[in-house]
């Protein structure tokens, strides 16, 4: 049984939205993760398990390709001679922008404006707004918003992230990502550089293969490009796969898959294609090691708990 634990910011700033981990409490988790297992690389543990037999093995992988990842998470790594494997979206890279998911948080906190207009047919009529009043009403929106568009489709979704790109211009989005030797400097100590699609888009919402392909295999070229090598692990952005997906991740050349599902990695059940991680966050101590030990997980079954 491989533990393999997800981790996205580490950042002394705070966010309403999507809280960073603090870095004293991503510090107290490396920590105690190192003490209990024994950690290597995912890419390492694929390639020949046989090695690690007589291990209790964890593994650290971080997605998106977030600047604080190696300003505060790297010393960090270091310091407890962690390996990390991070999944990068090329395109973030490229052009210094955040994921959609965090423009989407970003924009509803820092706009001023107060029209909108949201009216899609497809969107439920509790979130066809066209007019939130204050930075409260636009928080609370935004809380119910960014869930339901992960629940539809690629092409329904993007014409409402484009909608409110158009809208609220009064905002300039933060420059937060890695560069290419950040990433160099990464791969240099030791860490592991994967993909993590071009543009963070859900591929088991797609409909359009050829879009699939292109999301995989640019994203893999890219990284051959800046890093001199293919990349043989894909992380699908928000966790959406689908078979289609794992088939397409396959003829693009890529060894590994990897979902969320917060459990630990069984080898001899689980798909290759569906590595469960399990993602820990900016929360109390007690619970971020119930995660860690997979209690709380055991609990949430136990009880019947979705």
């Amino acid at each position: 049984m491989v533990r393999n634990f997800l981790f996205h910011r580490v950042n002394p700033e705070r966010d309403l939205l999507w809280d960073p981990m603090e870095v004293a409490h991503f510090d107290r988790c490396i920590r105690y993760i190192s003490d209990k297992y024994k950690v290597i690389l995912l890419e390492d543990y694929t390639s020949d398990p046989r090695l690690f037999l007589n291990d209790e093995v964890a593994t650290i992988c971080f997605d998106d390709g977030y600047k604080d990842n190696i300003e505060f998470a790297a010393p960090i790594l270091d310091r407890y001679h962690c390996p990390a494997s991070f999944y990068v979206v090329t395109d973030c890279i490229d052009h210094n922008k955040p994921t959609w998911t965090h423009m989407l948080e970003y924009v509803f906190q820092y706009t001023n404006r107060k029209e909108t207009d949201l009216n899609f047919n497809f969107l439920p009529a509790s979130l066809r707004i066209t007019h939130l009043d204050d930075k409260k009403a636009r928080l609370e929106y935004a809380k119910k918003l960014k869930p339901y568009l992960k629940t539809i489709a690629h092409e329904q979704r993007n014409a409402v992230l484009e909608k409110i790109q158009s809208i609220y211009t009064d905002v300039v989005l933060p420059e937060l990502m890695m560069n290419w030797d950040d990433l160099r400097q990464l791969r240099n100590a030791g860490h592991y550089i994967g993909s993590h699609t071009v543009s963070h888009c859900m591929l088991g919402t797609m409909g359009d293969e050829a879009e699939v392909k292109y999301e995989l295999e640019t994203s893999r070229q890219v990284i051959n490009k800046q890093l001199g090598y293919l990349p043989g692990t894909i992380s699908y952005p928000v966790g959406s796969y689908n078979e289609n997906t794992k088939r397409l991740s396959r003829e693009a050349g890529y060894k590994i898959g990897l979902a969320v599902k917060q459990t630990v990695y069984n080898p001899h059940e689980d798909d290759i294609f569906e590595i469960p991680r399990i993602e820990l966050y900016n929360e109390p101590w007690w619970k971020t090691k119930m995660r860690i030990s997979n209690r709380l997980e055991e609990i949430k079954q136990l009880i019947g708990y979705k």
